[in-house]
């Protein structure tokens, strides 16, 4: 039994020994190998060090960029908006590691495409001290790796494609190419400008909500208002051009942002392209074609379109029409008849736009609802194949949806039918 006892403390030991010499083997391996990394870092600067760079991409576009605070910009060849995101990209490089050293100097650059490098990056800090990486245009055997220098002259490393991607990155992918600098929820006003010299202008109130100054004083569809909105202020350009048209655009946008300074710029429609030119930069912006529909908007796209705002508004209902009327009330959330219930339904709806106001002519058919001061009345005209609804206090009239009229329609006639109560 003791022997027995001695033998397994023994082995306990012996196991604990080793165990202990594999954890220093690992922490070693560990430590060498970080070494190993350290030593084939790309940058001897870190990205957050960074205050400038210059930049040249594969076509021999050149830019230089500063560090403004917590932002870069595009200070030359002259004042650019910036994209921010791409120029952190740009610089990411800094923190890679290269896969082996080819050559510690550079005699003849042809055989690692540095004669005409497919980008070049020289990266300085604040106390001078700058990294130079030069990326080779041509590829070595194996197509997943890339030549680069590390400084002018060399020495020459083998890098992941994966790796230098964003430093092959053109020029104008640094650029900022939103539309608009301002983001849709930092806007108070919008006022649009159309050759045609009709002119839409926007304010937001305090509540958020938007509502038409002019050319009418109305409510803002939010939906719709929204998108428009996003469609403006969010749309990307495609690529630059250094020629532009003349003379006036087409359209012409001005933002108001809560704080700051107002941004504008100014679109063209040239044969089957937008371009755009925003104010402060030299050249045009190619923009997607989809935004001529958005720019094309009248007001009346963007009126609010439900004839009532809430269900709330509902708790008596009137139908007065050729001398014909009804009327009901709602209790426990009930209406005594299913069509007065598709009545409400119908006028919680969105319409389908929005018409110059209709104040002549004779209903189809008057809408009361609400009884007393709160009543409001809606008057329902059919002109050829539009069924129209004029609201009180509304600078204009709705035109409503084909399902919405055929809802009311039957709706109305079930109810002013003689056996109807």
């Amino acid at each position: 039994m003791s022997k027995g006892w001695r033998n397994n403390l023994i082995l306990a030991v012996v196991m604990a020994a080793a165990a202990g010499g594999l954890w220093i083997l690992d922490a070693r391996e560990s430590a060498r190998d970080e070494a190993d990394k350290l030593s084939r870092s790309v940058g001897a600067l870190r990205a957050d060090a960074a205050t400038s760079v210059e930049f040249r991409d594969g076509s021999g576009q050149s830019v230089t960029l500063t560090r403004e605070g917590e932002r870069w910009a595009i200070t030359a060849p002259g004042a650019l908006r910036t994209n921010g995101e791409a120029v952190k990209g740009l610089l990411e490089v800094l923190g890679r590691n290269y896969e082996k050293k080819v050559v510690d100097s550079v005699t003849d650059p042809t055989p690692f495409g540095l004669t005409a490098p497919a980008a070049r990056l020289l990266v300085k800090d604040a106390k001078g001290a700058s990294t130079v990486l030069l990326v080779g245009s041509t590829t070595p055997a194996n197509p997943q790796k890339r030549y680069a220098s590390l400084g002018e002259k060399g020495p020459v490393v083998l890098m992941a494609n994966s790796d230098l991607a964003k430093v092959m990155q053109p020029v104008n992918d640094l650029r900022d190419k939103r539309l608009a600098r301002t983001e849709s929820t930092d806007l108070t006003r919008i006022v649009l400008k159309k050759r045609s010299g009709e002119s839409i202008r926007l304010a937001r109130e305090p509540e958020g909500a938007w509502h038409l100054e002019a050319p009418l004083k109305d409510r803002a569809d939010a939906n719709r208002i929204n998108a428009w909105i996003f469609a403006l202020t969010g749309s990307q350009g495609t690529a630059f051009q250094t020629t532009g048209p003349e003379g006036e655009g087409a359209w012409s946008v001005e933002l108001t942002p809560a704080k700051g300074d107002n941004e504008t710029f100014t679109i063209w429609r040239v044969a089957e392209t937008l371009v755009a030119s925003r104010a402060g930069e030299p050249d045009w912006m190619l923009l997607p074609k989809y935004l001529v529909e958005e720019l094309d908007k009248s007001a009346m796209d963007l009126v609010a379109m439900r004839p009532v705002e809430s269900k709330s508004a509902f708790d008596t209902l009137r139908l007065e029409s050729e001398g014909k009327s009804a009327s009901a009330e709602k209790r426990a959330d009930r209406w005594p008849r299913d069509e007065w219930g598709s009545i409400e339904e119908m006028l919680s709806r969105d319409a389908y736009r929005g018409v110059p106001l209709k104040t002549d002519g004779t209903p189809l058919v008057t809408i009361t609802l609400g009884q007393g001061d709160k009543a409001r009345v809606l008057r329902v005209y059919q002109e050829k194949n539009a069924t129209i609804v004029t609201l009180p206090d509304r600078p204009v009239s709705l035109e409503l949806t084909p399902l919405q009229a055929e809802s009311l329609q039957k709706a109305v006639s079930a109810l002013l039918t003689p056996s109807a109560s």
